[in-house]
């Protein structure tokens, strides 16, 4: 099969009707919110981010090489579809600074990747499903994917999960998804840049037990800012 996109979509067990709504609640967890610490570095994360492609979004470390068969298989629906290769689909920026630091550290997961996502206007990370196995080929499901948003939402920006567009979103934002079989992409035709910190591992006892002290602590305050979370 040459399609990245067949190949994933045959392997999930997501609805894939394009008339069927979605609800929030139903394809993203919500996991809390963090006090925003970052605003200091800001400024350096959105200037020193690197554009990448799906070929240069490295693929466990910074410089770490797609696989050929892997990436002839995503290079394949981008240029089926007319987009190219050299699609931009965002910036990242692999130097994580000593408050974001803290915060992966908390979250405990082991074989950890951190980088944070500048997706500038005009820059669009296409439909996809995520491919994480190789973190834990043997229990997939304790690999996790955590999202922090570190900017407040602007219009224009959209992140996608399955039939669901998840706007509105306020800096310190904490969600994950079900990686293996969510369909989503994200994009931004605004006018500001999206700054998301990633977190990406196995998870632990310590990684439970730092989401139960998050949702404890902080879910009284994300009902009182956010309906959508109660």
């Amino acid at each position: 099969m040459k399609s990245n996109w067949e190949l994933t979509k045959s392997n999930s067990n997501y609805h894939f009707d394009s008339r069927r709504v979605d609800g929030p609640q139903q394809v993203v967890q919500f996991l809390g919110h963090i006090t925003p610490t970052w605003s200091a570095d800001l400024e350096n994360i959105v200037t020193d981010a690197k554009p990448a492609t799906w070929a240069t979004r490295g693929y466990k470390t910074e410089h770490s090489v797609v696989p050929s068969a892997e990436l002839e298989k995503e290079e394949y629906d981008l240029v089926a579809s007319g987009m190219g290769r050299d699609l931009p689909i965002t910036h990242f920026n692999w130097q994580i600074p000593a408050s974001l630091q803290r915060i992966s550290d908390s979250f405990a997961l082991a074989d950890c990747m951190n980088r944070i996502h500048v997706q500038r206007p005009g820059e669009m990370w296409n439909l996809h499903i995520d491919k994480l196995f190789k973190w834990f080929p043997d229990n997939p499901e304790r690999v996790m994917r955590i999202s922090i948003q570190l900017t407040d939402w602007q219009p224009g920006q959209f992140w996608e999960y399955g039939n669901y567009h998840h706007n509105q979103w306020l800096a310190g934002e904490v969600t994950a998804f079900d990686w293996q079989n969510l369909p989503h992409c994200t994009a931004n035709a605004g006018y500001h840049p999206r700054v998301t910190f990633q977190i990406t591992g196995i998870k632990t006892p310590a990684t439970d037990k730092f989401l139960n002290t998050l949702n404890t602590k902080q879910l009284k305050h994300i009902s009182q800012t956010n309906k959508k979370y109660k």
